[in-house]
């Protein structure tokens, strides 16, 4: 069996620029497919325990990404005039995937019941920590509701959520490519940025795309630059 996201994630520490962006955490665990911990071992356990949801050969399908027990990286990248702050945090999904009824109480006060109703079923596993604006990545298991062997991801950020269209191995494939700026999964969702309650972000996504590029030649960010065109309707 082939790892490419375990891959990627362990080639990320190489392949960040040091001239370009400052380090200020990067601290990660990765499971070694050779290491004790065996991949029988874990396909086993792990099918066990997602056997409860119905979930559909999850050896197979989530491997790659449960490899990822936790991945913070949080730097300053400055070039040509952009300066930034970016972060991902990813924590490990498989302990949220096994258990059905299970609040983080990320809904809040204020919110219609169908909305509290639905951002009860949140699971956090991507944030800014130490940026600390509340952004995140989460994923909703819903009983009846959710697509077979595929939870649905959400953006959100303070009192809005956005549904993506993202599985959970586009999310981790993306990850190392936009490097925590700011609203990168609003590229992969509905939303058009000409809306009052977003617009602002095109701005800030163009920049941030325009300084990975530069920074990151050898990557091409063609197609995100054309999502982005796209989200601008």
């Amino acid at each position: 069996m082939e790892f490419p996201i375990t891959e990627k994630f362990k080639e990320f520490s190489t392949i960040t620029n040091p001239n370009l962006t400052e380090i200020l955490c990067m601290d990660f665990y990765i499971y070694d497919n050779n290491g004790k911990f065996s991949l029988e071992v874990r396909s086993k356990f792990h099918e066990e325990e997602f056997t409860a949801l119905g979930y559909d050969s999850p050896e197979k399908k989530y491997l790659d990404i449960l490899n990822i027990n936790r991945f913070h990286f949080h730097a300053w990248l400055e070039i040509d005039g952009y300066a930034s702050q970016i972060e991902f945090n990813i924590e490990k999904v498989y302990s949220n995937l096994c258990v059905l009824n299970f609040d983080e109480k990320l809904w809040f006060d204020g919110q219609s019941e169908e909305g509290k109703a639905l951002w009860k079923t949140f699971r956090s596993f991507d944030s800014r920590p130490e940026i600390g604006d509340g952004k995140m990545g989460v994923f909703s298991i819903q009983e009846g509701v959710s697509p077979p062997n595929e939870p649905v991801i959400y953006y959100i950020y303070r009192a809005s959520c956005w549904k993506t269209n993202l599985t959970f191995v586009q999310y981790y494939e993306a990850v190392p490519d936009m490097m925590g700026i700011a609203d990168w999964q609003l590229l992969f969702t509905d939303v058009s940025l000409k809306d009052p309650m977003v617009y602002y972000k095109y701005d800030g996504l163009k920049k941030s795309l325009e300084a990975l590029a530069k920074a990151f030649p050898d990557k091409d960010y063609g197609k995100y630059f054309e999502l982005l065109e796209a989200r601008w309707v």
